[in-house]
């Protein structure tokens, strides 16, 4: 058995021409307008970043604050479990004395 393989062969595409400045003083226009351009979208982008960074930040604090708000219900819970259990026994204790003993 043998296999084969099917190739697609693309159509040329027309060429696309770039003029190409021949001073260079152009040149350097060219390249000076480029870069302010990367300059721009660099400054977009952190801004970008810091402003993402604000937003974790924020949510981060929320979840900050609602992990102590638990912490603090879980521990009037188990004082009030802790108080729960001491009544109870104390009521074991009364009945027992109540008891008629035998």
């Amino acid at each position: 058995m043998s296999a084969s393989t099917i190739t697609l062969i693309e159509e040329p595409k027309a060429a696309e021409l770039f003029a190409f400045p021949q001073r260079p003083q152009d040149r350097l226009r060219i390249a000076l307008h480029k870069l302010d351009e990367a300059l721009r979208a660099q400054a977009r982008a952190t801004a970008d970043f810091r402003s993402a960074m604000g937003e974790l930040k924020a949510r981060v604090g929320g979840m900050q604050d609602g992990m102590v708000a638990y912490r603090d219900a879980l521990d009037r819970t188990a004082t009030e479990i802790d108080r729960a259990v001491q009544k109870a026994k104390e009521l074991q204790e009364t009945a027992q004395r109540m008891v008629p003993q035998g």
